[in-house]
């Protein structure tokens, strides 16, 4: 299923970004990292061809090994999800999420996505708890954070802060193809 642009999805639930166990509970740290659920989120990038299998899987869009080896270590900040109980260091994530920009000014909220045999355990909120927490935590104040939210994901995305800015603005986006 390919949404949009591409870059950012959020699946973590029901098509309307909300999940089947969640409410509006808020967030709850011990949620993302102690794995009681099966899951556990933890910080860090997966590997080229682990963010490749997942974007593909979830209908992200391909991107090529160049790009992506290129692209993952210049993450600001990312989490994989993982099923849980196993091996800390060998079980492949199950989704993903990250922040990419200059650091200082600009974020932009990218890769969100939860294999689809994995959805509707509240996974894209966890993600988006475990981004957004990070956000607060080390951006400088006044920084500019941004995402595209593809259909209904920007349901997920309001519950966190995140407003429309058309018509004031609008996304648009550009993919340069390389010179032969």
């Amino acid at each position: 299923m390919n949404q949009g642009n591409g870059d950012v999805t959020a699946h973590g639930g029901r098509p309307d970004g909300t999940d089947d166990n969640s409410g509006d509970a808020g967030y709850d740290d011990n949620d993302v990292s102690n794995g009681y659920d099966g899951y556990e989120v933890r910080p860090g990038v997966p590997t080229a061809d682990t963010y490749r299998r997942l974007r593909r899987a979830t209908g992200l869009g391909e991107k090529s090994a160049e790009g992506a080896a290129i692209g993952l270590p210049n993450t600001w900040y990312g989490v994989t999800v993982h099923a849980a109980p196993g091996p800390a260091d060998g079980a492949d994530p199950v989704g993903m999420g990250r922040i990419i920009g200059d650091g200082g000014c600009f974020f932009q909220i990218v890769d969100i996505c939860v294999l689809p045999q994995h959805q509707g355990h509240g996974l894209g909120k966890r993600i988006m708890a475990a981004l957004t927490a990070e956000l607060e935590r080390r951006a400088p104040a006044g920084a500019y954070v941004s995402l595209i939210a593809d259909g209904d994901a920007r349901h997920l995305y309001a519950k966190f802060g995140f407003t429309e800015t058309a018509p004031a603005s609008v996304g648009m986006a550009f993919m340069p193809r390389p010179a032969h």
